[in-house]
């Protein structure tokens, strides 16, 4: 069993797996929701409301913060060109993110609808935005 499909496994049943076709829309507003640096990060300087967090008590706290009412459901994207991207619950997400982090060296958090990103990157520095 593969990385990807342990991380699935354990998100459990309100996890979705997108389409090719879907991927490249997710990735489309993504990209135009946030400004990335040549090598595949956030540029974060270019983002106006963003901090480093260290616990899932800060990022919450960020977003009680910055948003009235953040969406919950949030896209799951990793730097491997390869991989799908996957619809689950944020919360569900961060009772196994040792599983979803493990998937790839790079991985974001995204909510288009709610305009907010966590990037979780390889070298342990975790950030979180808002577009």
């Amino acid at each position: 069993m593969s990385l990807f499909d342990e991380c699935i496994e354990v998100l459990g049943e309100n996890v979705h797996v997108f389409s090719d076709s879907q991927r490249e829309q997710i990735l489309n507003d993504f990209e135009s929701s946030f400004p990335f640096t040549k090598w595949g990060r956030i540029e974060w300087d270019k983002v106006s409301n963003h901090t480093e967090v260290n616990t899932v008590d800060e990022i919450i706290s960020f977003l009680n913060q910055n948003i009235n009412e953040y969406s919950n459901v949030i896209y799951v994207i990793w730097d491997e060109g390869t991989l799908p991207i996957i619809q689950s619950n944020l919360d569900k997400v961060f009772e196994v993110i040792d599983d979803v982090t493990a998937v790839s060296f790079d991985t974001w958090l995204f909510s288009p609808s709610s305009g907010y990103v966590i990037e979780i990157f390889h070298d342990g520095e975790v950030r979180i935005g808002l577009k």
